[in-house]
């Protein structure tokens, strides 16, 4: 740093404070300067300060790409792109938590002046002020993951914030048994005789989830013509699921493949489902989708659950009843017949699970322990 004597406008004697540096791009030298009415020890150890500061952000103006870029910024600008990349029911969600996001970070923030501590606050504000689940939370960072990983690779930033980041995860006391996870054979009878006096549309969708394992999103994307039936067999193809997420009910239609890509498959069909098939045309006659209200539109899942919620009291079941415990439930129904997990995993669209796995070896065990009482019995 060296110091000129300087004149100002108005006469007066005043320093300027100067200091050079490289530009990394051009490998020239460069000056930034500053100006202040004395000289002295102190004045020059803060223009010392103030000078390194220019220096800083002028070589990150050489060295990063739109470094006034704001967090809000670029999280418009990475969603445009990643919503080419992903089904809508991968888009959607993700859009959803980085709006949560952004209300932790001022719109003025600069990306490449967030750092690890900064997220780390954010994240301890979210488990323990707003009690999000470590599950929640550990999703929001594998998503900000990718967005700071786009910001490297566009030259937004140095370093990913996110690599350092550690999360003091809160305890979870609250555990859901894995019999929870499906309807014994008592609450399912029970839940189909409320519903079919009831509702008796949703009591049609309900039995097929169970004797089908189908996704309830797959479920009520199907078409009349997904379903196959001759003389000797009866099978429907699974190859889309509903997009309803921020769609009007005239705009919701089936995606062009399933959640993986395990899940486009053909399954058979007992009996008891071709009979539901039958009820299901009789009662819409018109319209493309096999599963529908009585207006002629599809069902949605929102109000599904809902009804669920809403109504399990009067069916006397405490469990969490959402439209995917029949899933859950037809899994377990077959690990009881002694399927293989194999076949099972085939048949639901799975190629691993560990929800799959969990309720089969519970059922099992809990099959073979009903054996072993009951060979004490001969």
């Amino acid at each position: 740093m060296w110091i000129e004597t300087k004149t100002d406008k108005n006469g007066k004697k005043v320093y300027k404070y100067n200091e050079r540096y490289i530009d990394p791009k051009t490998r020239k030298r460069k000056k930034v300067s500053i100006t202040y009415k004395n000289k002295s020890r102190e004045t020059q150890k803060v223009a010392l300060l103030e000078l390194n500061k220019k220096i800083d952000i002028k070589l990150n103006e050489k060295t990063l790409h739109k470094p006034d870029l704001t967090f809000h910024e670029l999280v418009e600008e990475w969603l445009v792109i990643y919503k080419r990349q992903v089904k809508e029911s991968t888009y959607y969600p993700t859009n959803n938590i980085l709006n949560t996001i952004k209300k932790k970070i001022p719109e003025t923030y600069i990306v490449s002046g967030i750092n690890t501590i900064d997220l780390n606050n954010i994240f301890e504000d979210m488990i323990y002020k707003d009690d999000l689940s470590n599950k929640y939370v550990s999703v929001i960072k594998s998503k900000l993951n990718l967005l700071f990983s786009y910001a490297m690779k566009k030259g937004y930033i140095e370093k990913n914030p996110i690599n350092e980041v550690v999360i003091d995860y809160k305890r979870e006391s609250k555990t859901i048994k894995i019999k929870d996870k499906f309807l014994e054979d008592d609450e399912y009878k029970r839940l189909v005789a409320f519903t079919t006096s009831h509702n008796k549309r949703y009591s049609l969708l309900f039995q097929w989830l169970y004797l089908t394992g189908m996704r309830p999103g797959e479920a009520i994307a199907l078409s009349k013509d997904d379903v196959h039936i001759t003389n000797n067999n009866a099978s429907v193809v699974i190859n889309g699921t509903m997009m309803y997420r921020e769609r009007s009910i005239a705009d919701m239609k089936k995606s062009d493949s399933t959640k993986t890509a395990a899940g486009m498959r053909e399954i058979d069909l007992p009996k008891k489902a071709i009979a539901i098939y039958n009820e299901l045309l009789e009662l819409n006659p018109n319209g493309q989708f096999l599963f529908q209200t009585t207006k002629g539109t599809p069902f949605q899942l929102t109000a599904i659950n809902t009804y669920l919620r809403n109504h399990k009291a009067d069916m006397k079941i405490d469990k969490k009843l959402s439209s995917h415990i029949f899933r859950h439930t037809h899994i377990s129904k077959l690990a009881e017949l002694g399927t293989p997990l194999y076949a099972i995993q085939d048949r639901v669209g799975h190629e691993n699970s560990d929800i799959t796995e969990k309720i089969y070896l519970h059922v099992t065990k809990g099959v073979k322990e009903k054996l072993k009482e009951d060979i004490e019995k001969l």
